[in-house]
């Protein structure tokens, strides 16, 4: 998902802002941030002027209950981490997820019940909502605990905003009989897409969100839109002309007339 994210703001032209602010803990482990189009991969969170590091574990799943080990752990029941990484994202997705304490080294989350039976993961102590732009901090806190927040912003869409556009690209293209994917929760998409699918599927969410794309080229085609089709009729063209290109995808917005190029790098 965070691929496909970075290639609708590129056509979208959503820039990147800089922020870094410093709250205090008191009560409450809950954190607003300033602001609200928050790139949550670049999100750091410091502790005291100490950045907090992401944790290494190894995990265990029996059905959906996913049992993580890691030595004094710190964790109560209701915490929220962050999985950042894991081994087998089919059993267990990268995303946000409530704990259940069990022993001082180990607690449980709900992961899928498919792929492997065990594996490693990272995750952070803290996770960010990216529906109402809140960190939750987890573990003990002592009154007066620094917090710094560094963090990149964008101007126009929250992550949130641009993966709901992602999923209906996903019905689209399942509506076309073009390949069904599935969303595996929280954010995994199944099968993964490949470099020219994922440059579709960003084609036709910037198609939804901006219905005023005029034309895009790659290398091995150029698709230009009619003045008075409906979004339906050029998602269709879209996934007609495109289903078997891959390349650089060049944007054309009617209101702006301006291009923005993205590189096969992405």
């Amino acid at each position: 998902m965070t691929n496909l994210l970075i290639k609708v703001r590129d056509i979208l032209a959503d820039n990147y802002k800089f922020n870094s602010e410093t709250q205090e803990y008191y009560t409450s482990k809950i954190f607003s941030l300033q602001d609200a189009n928050i790139d949550s991969t670049s999100l750091l969170v410091y502790k005291n002027g100490a950045i907090i590091p992401t944790v290494s574990a190894s995990w265990t799943r029996t059905g959906t209950v996913v049992t993580i080990t890691k030595t004094a752990h710190g964790l109560i029941d209701g915490d929220v981490i962050t999985l950042t990484i894991s081994s087998v994202i089919v059993a267990l997705p990268l995303g946000t997820y409530t704990i259940t304490k069990l022993t001082a080294d180990t607690f449980t989350v709900v992961g899928l019940s498919a792929g492997a039976t065990s594996g490693t993961c990272t995750y952070n102590n803290y996770s960010y909502s990216t529906t109402n732009g809140k960190i939750t901090i987890v573990g003990t806190l002592t009154a007066g605990n620094s917090f710094t927040f560094t963090y990149n912003a964008y101007e126009k869409y929250s992550d949130a905003e641009l993966q709901g556009y992602i999923r209906s690209a996903l019905y689209y293209l399942t509506a076309e009989k073009y390949k069904t994917f599935k969303i595996l929760p929280p954010t995994s998409i199944f099968p993964t897409p490949a470099e020219d699918e994922e440059c579709l599927i960003a084609i036709i969410a910037a198609i939804l969100i901006k219905g005023s794309i005029r034309q895009y080229r790659t290398p091995e085609i150029t698709i230009t839109f009619g003045e008075n089709l409906s979004t339906e009729q050029k998602i269709k063209q879209a996934i007609n002309q495109f289903s078997k290109t891959f390349g650089t995808i060049e944007y054309t917005d009617l209101s702006e007339e301006i291009s923005v190029e993205e590189d096969d790098d992405d």
